[in-house]
């Protein structure tokens, strides 16, 4: 199934009582398979487009659905913090939606541990999350997030609390994961390099109120991405966006200087 976002608008009204348009005029796609990144200053709306998305908040004006769907749309968020249970352990935190969703034990047996083994967690079912890596509770999180076989994967900011190597070690696995799973994602990243690096799209989105300002396609595949041949293509993606953010971050703090 596809995503459609038309005409969406998106207000709120600040402590002060003012009216403040977060986003204006989005019309995006998603197609099945797209592994679409959101990528803009701080502020622009990324995330509340995708809280738009996974069903958290209704659009001011606008509509979101799915087109040639089959069944009731089956969404799965993954934010920055995992969210998982901490008084569950590993195999009760993925098994938690299974058993909401009514699978047998039998069910829950044999699709827990698939999940387990597809991100490489087999044999700390029993460990509790306190037991474990940033990296590792966030494979939890993607783990819990995929047993339910969602139709839409939408991710903020998954690995941006993680140190360097391990954020580095979590795009590599994500990028395995996709490859196995071809899962719809959206993709909500400060970070230019990893939008570069996951995403078939990249959306790049204005300072607010978040218009769409354009959409970058990368068609290298993936897994050739990181090699030495590929690295000046790699890098003029990543100037183009950093060229986009900086003169939007720049003209939002002028803005802000003008003000006070």
């Amino acid at each position: 199934m596809k995503l459609v976002i038309e005409n969406l608008n998106m207000d709120f009204t600040n402590k002060q009582g003012q009216q403040l348009t977060v986003l204006k005029d989005i019309n995006l796609a998603v197609a099945e398979e797209d592994f679409v990144a959101l990528v803009g200053p701080s502020g622009c709306g990324k995330s509340t487009l995708l809280n738009l998305a996974g069903g958290l908040l209704q659009p001011t004006s606008g509509t979101i659905k799915f087109v040639e769907a089959q069944h009731e749309p089956r969404p799965a968020i993954i934010f920055q913090e995992t969210g998982l249970f901490p008084w569950c352990n590993v195999w009760d935190n993925i098994a938690f939606g299974l058993e909401a969703a009514g699978y047998s034990p039998q069910q829950l047996q044999e699709t827990v541990a698939h999940y387990l083994q597809l991100v490489g967690l087999s044999g700390f079912e029993q460990a509790y999350p306190h037991q474990l890596s940033g990296g590792m509770r966030q494979r939890v999180g993607i783990a819990r997030a995929l047993a339910i076989k969602p139709d839409l994967l939408l991710m903020d900011e998954p690995f941006s609390a993680l140190d360097a190597q391990t954020r580095t070690i979590m795009q590599e696995e994500l990028i395995s994961l996709w490859e196995k799973t071809h899962l719809t994602t959206l993709y909500v990243t400060h970070n230019i390099q990893e939008a570069v690096m996951l995403a078939d799209k990249i959306v790049l989105m204005s300072r607010r109120p978040g218009q769409i300002k354009d959409i970058l396609t990368i068609s290298l595949p993936r897994a050739e991405r990181s090699l030495p041949q590929h690295a000046e293509e790699i890098a003029s993606y990543v100037q183009a966006i950093w060229q986009h953010i900086s003169s939007d971050a720049h003209a939002a703090l002028l803005e802000v200087e003008e003000n006070v």
